[in-house]
C-alpha cells in the first residue's frame, strides 16, 4: 500500500525570525513510517522543521506552518495513488493574523499577538483526492487528563464531519512513555476502542486497517 503521513510541529510565524509552535517532537509519525516500510508499504513522510526523521523512509519532504502543510496535502493527495493518509502532525489551532515584516523590536514593554483560527486539515484531506481515488484517513485526537466519555466525544466529533475513517486517540499524561505510551484505535460504528499497548502494537493496527484485514 502507498502511504502518506504527517508527523511533526508546524511553526506559525510571528516575524521573521520568532513563531509559534508545540511541544511535538515528530517521534511517533517517524516510527510509524519506519515500522510501516519494514511491513513492505510504500511511505511518504511529510514531517514539520526539525521534526525527528525515519531510518527507513527516503521519501520525506518538510513543511513549516499550517498553511504550507495544507498546500503540500492538497499537491500530493491531488496527484493521485495513495492508499491511506495517516494524519499526525501536530498542526496550530491558532496562526497570526498579521505576520510582521522584519524583526520585532525587544524593548517593547508588551507584546499584543492577534490570532485567528487555522483550518482543521484533517477533514480536507478526502476532498483533495480525484473522485476515484480517495484515499483512507486516519486521525489523531491528543487530549489532556480527558475522561473516557471526553475522549469518546472528541472522536465523535471528528467522527461527524464524514472524513475520517479511523482516529487514534492518546493522552498527554502518557507522551512521557515514549514508544510504549498506550493508544486507542476508535473506528465509526463500534463501540469500544481496540487498547493498544505502544507504537509497535499501533503500527500493526494501521497495518492491518489500511491493508482491509479486521484488526484484532
Amino acid at each position: 500500500m502507498k502511504i502518506l503521513i504527517t508527523s511533526g510541529a508546524t511553526r506559525e510565524p510571528i516575524d521573521e525570525v520568532r513563531y509559534l509552535s508545540n511541544l511535538s517532537t515528530g517521534t511517533t509519525g517517524a516510527a510509524l513510517a519506519d515500522a510501516l516500510a519494514i511491513r513492505g508499504h510504500a511511505i511518504t513522510l511529510l514531517a514539520g522543521t526539525g521534526a525527528v526523521r525515519p531510518a527507513a523512509v527516503s521519501q520525506t519532504a518538510t513543511f513549516s506552518s499550517t498553511a504550507d502543510l495544507q498546500a503540500q496535502l492538497r499537491r500530493r493527495v491531488a496527484s493521485g495513488g495513495y492508499d491511506a493518509v495517516i494524519h499526525c502532525a501536530a498542526v496550530a489551532d491558532y496562526a497570526l493574523a498579521h505576520i510582521a515584516r522584519g524583526k520585532l523590536s525587544s524593548r517593547r514593554r508588551s507584546l499584543t499577538l492577534r490570532l485567528v483560527p487555522t483550518p482543521k486539515l484533517l477533514s480536507q484531506i478526502k476532498s483533495f483526492a480525484r473522485r476515484r481515488a480517495v484515499p483512507l484517513v486516519i486521525g489523531f485526537k491528543l487530549t489532556a487528563g480527558a475522561s473516557a466519555a471526553d475522549r469518546a466525544a472528541a472522536v465523535a466529533r471528528l467522527f461527524a464531519t464524514g472524513t475520517v475513517d479511523a482516529a487514534i486517540q492518546n493522552d498527554v499524561a502518557g507522551l512521557a512513555a515514549g514508544v510504549a505510551r498506550p493508544f486507542r484505535a476508535y473506528v465509526p460504528g463500534r463501540v469500544r476502542p481496540e487498547q493498544l499497548a505502544g507504537l509497535p502494537a499501533l503500527a500493526a493496527w494501521l497495518d492491518k486497517f489500511i491493508s482491509g484485514r479486521p484488526p484484532v
